[in-house]
């Protein structure tokens, strides 16, 4: 059987490096595991731990559980040391989070602390004396904490050359993070799986081939992450139109603003809706929305600076759902006879109303439907409840039911009686 970890090993932890290449950091630019110089660059360490690590791996709440509890290596770290490097440096390929965790407890959260106690002992009368122990205390914990860090125990990725890094890692990871436990996230996720798209791909068609969608190379990628290829195929389309939208508009946005990773929910939205996608134009193997589509979609979505919230977003979209409510329109529109949704023609987007206002008038109409559209629609969204959401929220739709049955009951011999 093929080895994909060596046996565990205790490394200085100055010596560990955070994975530039790792997917919640989003880089435009991955350095890639061929060169060990910008592997280990201790800029870009540095860049990692003090700027990119709170937003990549949202460490703050790891950062408190640690102190409070203390630092418990139930899951050891996953390193990989680079053949041509001879300095004892290992990056960490799996564990950045807690990686970025521990080196604000040694760094900011330790320098933190001893000001604030020397602060206090300046005024030591001033303080109650619980207050004053308590923030010994504190301070001694995570200088503790700092000692028990000082070395850590990492598994090593059994691999000596990039080649062979790279065709185990993706296992190691795919095992980790896709059906895992702890996911990276739906975009970060999807990143991975276009990376790997992409790697398969060049491995079977060589490089410089222009990209498109394969259906081998989609099935090889969704069986190590254990996924269907339907859902990896829809998966891999969203992070390929979102990458290549990011890039034509990052500099067109409101001044300062930028893309998130919530934006990508957008991508994901249409990546799910068929009706939608066949109004911006993408067909089955676009990489990309064509630069109408994508001009249509920033002007709708982006154009205008978004605000803090919904209520604030003088877009014509002011939040991402919008997509789905526009599809949801179209459908209205079939069953209906109305045209709500053409209130959003990609072929004139300046003539698009903002969604707010045709929102508000279709939910008036659907209001004001006859009694059997309302029932019909009722009916269909029963038919649709599973049974694992009645397992897991019986209790609250229960009492609705029985509110149902009742009022249904009331109706019927309502009915009953002016028959009689």
């Amino acid at each position: 059987m093929e080895k994909f970890l060596r046996a565990s090993v205790k490394v200085p932890f100055d010596n560990l490096f955070p994975d530039p290449n790792n997917p919640r950091l989003a880089l435009d630019e991955l350095p890639g595991y061929m060169d060990g110089d910008r592997l280990f660059d201790e800029g870009v360490r540095e860049k990692i731990m003090t700027f990119l690590g709170e937003a990549a791996y949202e460490t703050d709440a790891l950062v408190q559980a640690i102190i409070g509890q203390g630092w418990m290596p139930i899951d050891n770290i996953i390193t990989w040391d680079h053949p041509a490097d001879g300095s004892d440096h290992h990056v960490v390929v799996e564990g950045n989070r807690r990686l970025v965790s521990l080196w604000k407890i040694r760094t900011v959260e330790l320098d933190k602390q001893v000001k604030k106690l020397e602060r206090m002992e300046k005024r030591a009368s001033t303080y109650p004396v619980e207050e004053l122990k308590a923030q010994r205390d504190l301070v001694a914990h995570i200088r503790q904490i700092k000692a028990d860090t000082d070395e850590l125990t990492v598994v090593p990725v059994d691999a000596n050359t990039v080649e062979e890094l790279g065709r185990k890692l993706p296992r190691v990871l795919a095992v980790r993070h896709i059906n895992g436990a702890k996911d990276w996230g739906n975009y970060a996720q999807d990143l991975w799986l276009l990376g790997r798209y992409e790697q398969v791909f060049e491995d079977k068609h060589g490089a410089g081939v222009g990209g498109f969608w394969d259906a081998d190379v989609i099935h090889a990628v969704a069986a190590e992450a254990s996924l269907s290829p339907t859902s990896t195929k829809r998966q891999l389309k969203a992070a390929s139109w979102f990458g290549h939208f990011k890039a034509e508009f990052e500099d067109e946005l409101p001044e300062a603003e930028a893309f998130s990773k919530t934006d990508y929910y957008l991508f994901e939205l249409i990546s799910r809706k068929p009706w939608v996608r066949d109004q911006l134009g993408l067909g089955e193997d676009d990489r990309a929305l064509s630069a109408e589509s994508e001009q249509v979609l920033f002007d709708w979505v982006f154009k205008l600076p978004r605000g803090r919230s919904a209520d604030e977003n003088p877009n014509v979209f002011f939040r991402h759902e919008n997509i789905k409510v526009w599809d949801d329109m179209h459908k209205y529109d079939q069953a209906n006879g109305t045209d709500f949704a053409t209130n959003f023609d990609v072929s004139a987007p300046e003539t698009a109303r903002p969604m707010a206002e045709v929102e508000a008038e279709w939910l008036s109409h659907k209001t004001k439907r006859k009694p059997q559209a309302i029932i019909d629609d009722l009916l269909k969204r029963l038919s649709e409840l599973t049974a694992e959401r009645l397992a897991t929220e019986g209790s609250a739709l229960r009492v609705q039911l029985e509110r149902l049955r009742d009022q249904s009951d009331i109706f019927i011999k309502m009915i009953d009686s002016t028959e009689a």
